[in-house]
């Protein structure tokens, strides 16, 4: 575990400076689920007392981890942080169970989960300690003895003590001998206090508000918006966590409250949880579904059945927790069952029913639109294409279309879309081929914006003769450059529809741009020839604009150019 934790200072250190390095990336991921994996088949050999079994072990779990990174870069990055997550929840759950998994000894189970607990808060609390203190020395050196301390050794230092240091004095703390577990009957008082006086208020006071707000649900009809479903899983975490803290001292006469909490605890969260299911399906049958839904309805359906199970049997072993999560996280991360192949599968078939139902695709062939389609089919189809492209790659929305596909700058299910809008950027190329405009997820349908964007070109050359000088504007207006010594100022005026090129020795350059507008709608968004180009001179100056995307919008009595990304060539003479 110890040389995992270095590789992992390893990884992240090169990651200082080439953050977007691939390799260096999966090797961190895998590297930090390994300190769970490690860790858990190491104490479960140790359990078992064979070495034979604790090289297999190991050597089971490099191999794991090596496919794990091998396979990395081939996911897109939204399935690749949600599979990290769900390895990474996996493996610690792993850990809580694993060496116990045989049965028995359910009071060692508790007093061994307590002490991992109990020493993962103070190897944290002694981490944080040690590098403020190390952070003041640093500061103290830099100001005092005047010896620069780079800003990257602040990170580094955080790195080293978070994965060696952390790891070491985490490990220092672990019951060295499971079996005499099961005889302890100790119990920290502050395990109690904290669980009592603290979480089970709490929770008391959540479900509380939860069972008025399903009274107000049944009384208005109004059904509640996705952010509930975190609610409710944190009230039900909370909740078992705090049954959990208090499970050893259940039995004792002073505490028999604690059965009954946790019996009413459970069945109070039963109308939450149904709640939860119901807002679920409603937003499966009208959006379909994606990974979060789809991780939602697992966890309601996770509770209800653990609900279910402590209702009924009060004396249920609590290892099934962590047993039946730990299965859920892996068995839901690959496969058709799993949750990319099940929200893959439902948003192609939603996109489908919306292209039929419209005319876009008869007798299976795609056919693009020839009448105007109203705003919301629109925005559903182009919310539906940017979740495909950015999540799964070009090739389900190839599969569906065929022949009408466009031809993308990548192949979406290798190459990912890292940069803000790419994925927009590719869905409204689809959009445009299938002769419809794009739709913004923010957009509503009196949106009176307009943009136009090109697909990233290959490198090429571009031809501008007699021109002295060329300026890139990169962003928003009014922008200010000096040519020379002498200041320019490229700014707009909305209500006449015209960018200025200012200079306060030479007559002003006007550039009209209510042909930009319209190409911009007539384009869809998304242009698949070169961008036209304004020239405009004025005395001694003569200029050009040649726009490469740009974004806006029109207002009752203005225009208003809120980006542009341009070059301006400019011909001064004296």
């Amino acid at each position: 575990m110890l040389a995992t934790a270095a590789v992992a200072a390893v990884a992240a250190n090169a990651l200082i400076k080439t953050s977007t390095n691939e390799t260096w990336v999966a090797a961190l991921a895998a590297a930090t689920l390994g300190l769970p994996l490690f860790f858990t088949l190491a104490v479960t050999a140790e359990r078992i007392g064979s070495r034979f079994v604790s090289i297999a072990l190991a050597a089971m779990g490099a191999v794991l981890l090596l496919a794990f990174a091998l396979a990395w870069p081939h996911w897109s990055e939204a399935i690749q942080w949600r599979r990290y997550a769900q390895f990474n929840i996996g493996f610690h759950l792993l850990a809580a169970f694993l060496p116990y998994a045989l049965g028995g000894e359910p009071n060692g189970f508790w007093h061994y989960n307590r002490s991992l607990f109990l020493r993962f808060l103070t190897a944290n609390l002694y981490s944080g300690v040690l590098y403020v203190g190390l952070v003041l020395a640093l500061v103290a050196i830099d100001q005092l003895l005047k010896i620069k301390v780079p800003p990257s050794m602040y990170t580094r230092l955080w790195i080293l003590i978070a994965f060696v240091f952390n790891t070491w004095f985490f490990l220092g703390g672990v019951p060295g001998d499971l079996s005499a577990l099961e005889t302890r009957r100790d119990y920290p008082q502050g395990l109690k206090v904290f669980s009592q006086f603290i979480l089970i208020p709490l929770v008391a006071i959540y479900l509380t508000i939860l069972t008025v707000y399903l009274g107000r649900i049944l009384v208005t009809g109004q059904w509640p918006s996705g952010w509930i479903g975190y609610l409710v899983s944190g009230v039900a975490a909370v909740g078992i966590l705090s049954l959990l803290l208090v499970h050893p001292i259940r039995e004792r006469e002073e505490n028999r409250w604690v059965a009954t909490y946790s019996r009413w605890f459970y069945i109070a969260m039963l109308p939450a949880i149904g709640m939860l299911l119901v807002s679920i399906w409603k937003r499966v049958d009208q959006y379909g579904i994606t990974e979060d839904r789809y991780f939602l309805a697992v966890l309601a359906l996770w509770l209800m059945g653990i609900a279910v199970t402590f209702i009924a049997r009060r004396s249920s072993d609590i290892r099934i927790i962590p047993m039946t999560l730990c299965a859920l996280a892996f068995a839901t991360a690959f496969g058709p069952q799993g949750a990319y192949g099940v929200s893959r599968r439902s948003q192609v078939q939603q996109l489908r029913q919306l292209l039929e139902k419209h005319g876009l695709i008869a007798n299976g062939a795609v056919h693009p639109a020839t009448s105007p389609i109203e705003f919301e089919t629109r925005k559903a189809l182009s919310s539906k294409l940017t979740y495909l492209l950015q999540t799964h790659g070009a090739k389900p929305v190839r599969a569906l279309l065929g022949s009408a596909m466009p031809a993308l700058p990548a192949d979406t299910s290798k190459t990912r879309l890292r940069m803000y809008g790419q994925a927009e950027l590719q869905a409204g190329m689809v959009m445009h081929s299938l002769g419809l405009e794009f739709v913004n997820r923010w957009e509503g349908p009196n949106n009176a914006n307009f943009s136009l964007y090109t697909a990233p070109q290959t490198a090429g050359v571009t031809v501008v003769s007699h021109m002295d000088y060329h300026v890139r504007l990169p962003g928003s207006f009014p922008t200010e450059f000096t040519i020379d010594g002498e200041k320019w100022k490229m700014e707009q005026d909305k209500r006449a529809h015209v960018l200025r090129l200012v200079s306060a020795d030479r007559p002003v350059i006007v550039f009209p741009i209510d042909t930009l507008i319209a190409l911009a709608r007539a384009s869809h968004g998304f242009a698949t020839t070169p961008m036209p180009r304004l020239v405009a001179a004025s005395g001694s100056a003569r200029a050009i604009l040649a726009p490469r995307s740009y974004n806006g919008r029109v207002m009752p009595d203005s225009v208003e150019i809120q980006t542009m990304d341009a070059d301006l060539f400019l011909t001064l003479t004296p």
